[in-house]
């Protein structure tokens, strides 16, 4: 099979197209011939060697964690679950570094769930990390009741518009913080207020909030402290210093800081689904790129101006040439 390998730390282009052999799978697993996959952040900070001491392996690699394809084999116990060759399917990949820069990827079957039939692989393949991350965050972490009022900062990229749209769906008053030209785009998928962050700091408007998930991680729970509610919730997509240390310490307050970390979670994973089935949620898609074209994809994405996702497409590159490369 056709992937992109990672042979050495560092810049975009040492991402490597080469061959490689279809990954083997277990027993619990299945065999996904893989349609499209998505860069997130988290790619190229791996790419870079950024994450090392948080999710240190070995190189080579295949990064990328999104897949949205069908089943091309499957293990004999995953087979009792109910599931078959050709179905289609999404997940966000549990291995180490993902591997789903490829044509194929081996991924556990408990964290599969169907591809709604209304979404086209790509958007489905746009959703498993960025969308866990952000269901995770609302949901677990800020423990997201109908009526609360949640601010998103950072509402137009690849979490924050999902993030949106979960907590409309779920009933929550949304204030989403963005650029002015991303304004109409938030309120389409369900924001209620919209701040211009070029214009105003949220921290200092007087508005409290029940939730406040930064999925950019650009405030501070210090900041955003004196505007969350006395059982509120801060919520940040990066660890630091700070955040760290007042998760531990907000465990004995009644404001709580949390770091997200997400993992793949089957059970969020379907939660997400049946949410896109219903026309609750949408894959908002800045770009798409070939499989072979990810360096490009990669710069794009570390340019932080990327709204909603970056997608690639891994069919239209498995035939564009045949020959193995060193």
């Amino acid at each position: 099979m056709q992937a992109v390998v990672l042979r050495q730390y560092g810049a975009a282009e040492n991402l490597e197209t080469t061959d490689l052999p279809r990954p083997k799978f277990t027993a619990d697993q299945v065999l996904i011939k893989i349609h499209a996959s998505s860069v997130n952040p988290i790619d190229w900070k791996l790419r870079k060697g950024m994450l090392k001491w948080v999710m240190p392996d070995k190189l080579p690699a295949v990064l990328g964690f999104d897949v949205a394809g069908e089943i091309a084999d499957i293990g004999y116990a995953a087979k009792q679950h109910g599931w078959n060759e050709g179905d289609a399917v999404m997940a966000f990949s549990n291995a180490t570094l993902g591997g789903c820069y490829a044509e194929y990827v081996a991924v556990d079957a408990k964290l599969l769930a169907r591809k709604p039939d209304n979404l086209s692989f790509e958007d489905a393949a746009a959703i498993p990390l960025a969308g866990t991350t952000a269901w995770k965050s609302l949901v677990k972490l800020g423990q997201l009741h109908a009526g609360d009022d949640v601010l998103i900062n950072g509402a137009s990229g690849g979490v924050g518009t999902y993030a949106v749209q979960i907590a409309k769906a779920l009933g929550a008053n949304v204030t989403a913080v963005c650029s002015p030209k991303n304004h109409d785009l938030v309120r389409e998928l369900g924001a209620d207020d919209v701040i211009d962050y070029h214009a105003a700091d949220f921290t200092r408007m007087g508005r409290s909030y029940d939730i406040i998930f930064d999925a950019v991680s650009k405030s501070s729970f210090t900041e955003c402290r004196k505007v969350l509610n006395p059982n509120g919730h801060y919520i940040a997509t990066l660890p630091s210093v700070e955040s760290v240390g007042f998760s531990l310490v907000s465990k004995l307050q009644r404001q709580s800081c949390h770091v997200v970390l997400a993992r793949p979670d089957g059970d969020i994973l379907r939660s997400l689904a049946s949410l896109a089935s219903e026309g609750k949620l949408r894959s908002i898609i800045d770009s798409t790129y070939p499989l072979r074209e990810v360096a490009a994809a990669h710069r794009k994405s570390e340019g932080e101006h990327v709204v909603g996702k970056i997608v690639l497409q891994v069919e239209q590159d498995s035939s564009a040439d045949e020959s193995p490369q060193p």
